[in-house]
């Protein structure tokens, strides 16, 4: 695979980004909130575009419908779903969620706010 993908990140991602941001910051801190989201965008300039197929498919996903998206432990409690447009040289981000979350709970409430 070539690093020659891009990302593009979906409007639900960039409310989930917001809404990682709040649970880290209600839990823990502002300076934990903004390192960790600095840090999961540096994971994705960096190993997602050079290795765009790193993940598989998320059975989590799956398991609600949805098949074609990708799901990524970035680190010990995050997790990134994206989806691989091959054809288009396309990394397009779905969603961003601490892996304490549930899933089916996020979604609802970002469906809800979109």
């Amino acid at each position: 695979m070539s690093s020659s993908y891009i990302v593009v990140a979906s409007p639900l991602f960039k409310l989930s980004q917001q809404r990682l941001k709040a649970f880290l910051t209600e839990k823990y801190s502002c300076v934990l909130a903004q390192n960790t989201l600095a840090n999961i965008k540096q994971r994705i300039k960096q190993d997602l575009t050079s290795h765009p197929t790193l993940a598989p498919i998320s059975e989590r996903l799956l398991a609600l419908g949805v098949a074609d998206y990708r799901q990524w432990q970035v680190d010990q409690h995050n997790v990134v779903f994206y989806r691989l447009d091959e054809a288009n040289k396309r990394i397009e981000l779905l969603l961003l969620m601490d892996s304490r979350q549930n899933l089916q709970k996020l979604l609802f409430e970002l469906m809800l706010l979109a």
